[in-house]
């Protein structure tokens, strides 16, 4: 988000049937009249729990809006280099309680507290501040629990002063030469007003300025007109009756983190322009330049006031539609410690001129760090990370340029960087330490790993994930987590180490492998039995490193179904574990080519159908052609229809032959009445049960191998019903027979007329399903002498 002016290089529901019709009622009316138990009020948090900064940002709350009116007035004498000044201001936060809230609390440093009020109700506050731990509470306690929405109103004067960061940057309120500049990254602005100084806590603002119309500078030379620089839309500038001052209207209506605020009072030239957006649509552009600025660095803010529809409209291209309803740029002469340029909101604040690629990434930021902000400071890479890396794309020949692709910049800045380099020593994504807050792991890594994601996801993938991430977040703010789900839910890719590497470990990470799989497969088809079938696998490495860990992975189970690979005869590299072939591919250097071939031999029994396999690469690979399939010849089954023969009365046994199928096919079998089986009917005979009168005895008969081809047969008749035969890779003939009528008995297993048991019923309820409850109802019908089992 901010460019330091030196960077570095880089519950069990009970049933209701036991209760009684009344019982049940006057429960259900009891519970409906029950009054809820309100919770106890609650002291809100004192931190939104940040590492970076854990004595920053509060809780119990959401902020919604945040109205502030503020005048400045400098000093009537001026004795130093910078202007001295003074505020006298109302700031009026709108939010809302998670929970009853008897406290809360707001950052707010320096500056004197006149009066609080809750709801329009004086409330009793008190100061907590030890600039040390970088705490600078407002705590708050209303004259009763706030729940829901409420207003907190602070009026407060006095002089601002700057924040300074724990690596000795300054922000928050500093002045200058000819006013003063507010800036609020990472957590300055809490020198400017009260407020839940958190990147995770959005709201809409309404900033009212009131300065004096014409500044000098602190000799009292060079009276110029005055200007109030803030986010949002300039709604009006209305002077005061005698002119002397100005109040300077803006607001914000989109969602704004508290650092991106800028208010900036100065000797400013205005620019009005406007801004042409990819679906044709303008939005207003105000820029302000420093009046004393020389004529060459005017020069060059007119021209990036010029570049604003290009370069947004090409980042549109890539991010989607501006997430803003205004544009713009802040240049302003400042003193040395905020001699950096900063992403505030809708006009990025630049010191002295603008530098076409930092223009470029300071607008990146309107949709990364401001569109969608960091959650706590530790995920500030993501954004800066982001748009260091647009800086490279933008001019890049893969971008908007003709310059170096994106990938060789950005590959060039890893490999430049030895292993042993302290630049490696913080990762991303764990980072504690504020005073590192701004450096190589937050700038150069990060965008390195966008980089680095593009190669190992592929271009579709990775672009679909940088646009979405704005598209479904717009107004909120996000974790690095986060973006590694989406990434994994865009790409179908296992993310996770990859992830760990670049962003949590502390140490260099690889660059990812790059490669192009090619599948090719060589037989006649439609392939004989006992053919053998050759594939063979090509990796080019079209990366900038040599294989490290990259693999291709096949599913060979459409294959296996009708086919063999022998494991012994696998080339070296290559492992089959089940139903996955997995290749681990050697080391190549970029440009070169690598290969591996294995085989398999369709079996002797098979018949139709076709083998079929598709590879998937790892990280980096994407696919020229990565599936095959080989049709198998259809042989004609010319054996005899699986037969049903026996006496049809009760106590008979009936018989299933397979007569004229293959030699060495094994079978099994399953008997079943009405369709609910008989668990232990599993050989092929089956004795008629005497309850079976009237009912429909089928057996199924399972056996062969996979690769048959599937068929339907109808066997010789068999009493009065024609029985019905089918056989199948898995689950093939079948035939059925009605039982000769009898009086009604006792159900039993193969082979015996014993009585069926209540466990077999109930094995047969698992099995049969709807069709035990069909026959329950049949047998209380018997009970009932109305119908016979």
């Amino acid at each position: 988000m901010r460019k330091k002016s030196s960077p570095p290089a880089h519950a069990l529901r009970r049933p209701l049937l036991a209760l009684g019709a009344a019982a049940l009622v006057a429960g259900l009316i009891s519970s409906a009249v029950a009054p809820a138990v309100a919770a106890d009020p609650v002291d809100g948090a004192r931190t939104a729990g940040d590492a970076m900064f854990p004595n920053v940002g509060n809780g119990g709350y959401d902020a919604l809006d945040y109205d502030i009116d503020l005048a400045w007035t400098p000093d009537a004498v001026q004795t130093g280099s910078v202007v001295a000044g003074s505020v006298v201001a109302t700031s009026t936060m709108t939010a809302r309680a998670a929970e009853p809230l008897r406290s809360f609390s707001l950052d707010f440093e320096g500056l004197v507290v006149d009066s609080v009020t809750v709801d329009g109700t004086p409330a009793a506050w008190q100061r907590d501040s030890d600039a040390g731990a970088i705490r600078h509470k407002l705590i708050v306690t209303p004259a009763s629990p706030v729940s829901g929405e409420f207003r907190v109103t602070v009026a407060y004067h006095g002089v601002p002063q700057a924040h300074v960061d724990a690596d000795g940057s300054y922000e928050g309120w500093n002045a200058t030469t000819d006013g003063s500049t507010m800036l609020g990254q990472p957590v300055g602005n809490m020198t400017g007003f009260p407020h839940n100084n958190t990147p995770g806590d959005n709201a809409t603002y309404s900033i009212s300025l009131d300065v004096p119309t014409t500044l000098s500078d602190t000799a009292g030379q060079g009276s110029a007109p005055a200007a109030a620089v803030s986010n949002g839309e300039l709604l009006s500038t209305t002077p005061s009756a005698d002119a002397t001052r100005t109040t300077w209207a803006w607001q914000q209506t989109e969602q704004m983190a508290s650092e991106l605020l800028i208010i900036s009072i100065g000797r400013y030239d205005v620019i009005e322009s406007t801004v042409t957006l990819s679906d044709g649509s303008t939005i207003p552009a105000w820029s302000f330049v420093d009046s004393t600025s020389t004529t060459a660095n005017k020069a060059t803010v007119t021209s990036a006031v010029d570049q604003l529809g290009p370069i947004i409209r090409n980042l549109e291209s890539i991010y989607g539609p501006y997430p803003g309803r205004s544009a713009g740029v802040v240049v302003d002469r400042v003193p040395r410690g905020i001699n950096y340029a900063l992403e505030t909101q809708d006009r990025s604040f630049f010191p002295t001129r603008i530098g076409f690629s930092t223009l470029v990434h300071e607008l990146a930021h309107q949709w990364y760090g401001n569109n969608v902000s960091p959650t706590t400071w530790t995920d500030i890479w993501v954004a800066e990370g982001m748009a260091t890396w647009s800086e490279s794309f933008y001019a890049g020949s893969d971008g908007f340029g003709a310059g170096t692709p994106s990938r060789e910049q950005q590959f060039d800045a890893w490999s430049g960087t030895p292993a042993g380099d302290g630049a490696w020593s913080i990762a991303p994504g764990a980072q504690t330490d504020s005073a590192s807050l701004y450096g190589y792991q937050t700038y150069d890594r990060s965008a390195q790993f966008w980089a680095a994601l593009r190669v190992a996801i592929g271009d579709d993938a990775f672009f679909d994930v940088v646009r979405q991430w704005q598209t479904r977040n717009a107004g909120t703010s996000k974790t690095g987590a986060d973006l590694l789900a989406l990434a994994e839910e865009l790409s179908g890719r296992d993310l996770r180490a990859f992830y760990q590497d670049w962003i949590l470990d502390a140490d260099k990470p690889a660059w990812p492998d790059q490669f192009t799989l090619s599948l090719t497969s060589s037989a006649t088809a439609p392939l004989e039995r006992a053919a053998t079938a050759s594939y063979t696998l090509t990796a080019e490495n079209t990366g900038l490193v040599p294989f490290a860990s990259a693999t291709a992975t096949l599913d060979v189970g459409g294959i296996l179904n009708r086919a063999s690979i022998d494991s012994a005869t696998l080339p070296d590299g290559v492992a089959l574990t089940g139903d996955d072939l997995v290749w681990t591919i050697p080391a190549t250097d970029p440009g070169q080519t690598a290969a591996t071939t294995f085989a398999a031999t369709v079996f002797d029994e098979a018949s139709g159908g076709a083998l079929t396999t598709e590879a998937a690469p790892s990280l980096g690979g994407t696919c020229a052609s990565c599936a095959s399939t080989l049709a198998v010849r259809e042989y004609p089954v010319d054996a005899q229809a699986p037969v049903i023969t026996g006496d049809t009365a009760v106590g008979s046994t009936l018989t299933a032959t397979t007569a004229g199928w293959t030699d060495g096919t094994s079978f099994t079998y399953s008997w079943a009445v009405d369709g609910i089986s008989i668990p232990d009917a599993t050989t092929s005979t089956f004795t008629i049960p005497p309850t079976a009168e009237g009912r429909t005895v089928t057996v199924t008969v399972t056996g062969g191998r996979a690769g048959y081809l599937d068929q339907t047969r109808t066997s010789a008749p068999f009493g009065p019903v024609a029985a019905v035969a089918a056989a199948s890779p898995s689950a093939s003939p079948s035939a059925s027979a009605p039982a000769a009528p009898r009086a009604p008995g006792q159900l039993g297993a193969t082979g015996s007329e014993a009585p069926i048991t209540a466990a077999v019923w109930a094995a047969a309820a698992l099995i049969g399903g709807a069709v035990l409850s069909v026959v329950a109802v049949r047998r209380r019908r018997v009970a009932r002498g109305e119908d016979s089992v």
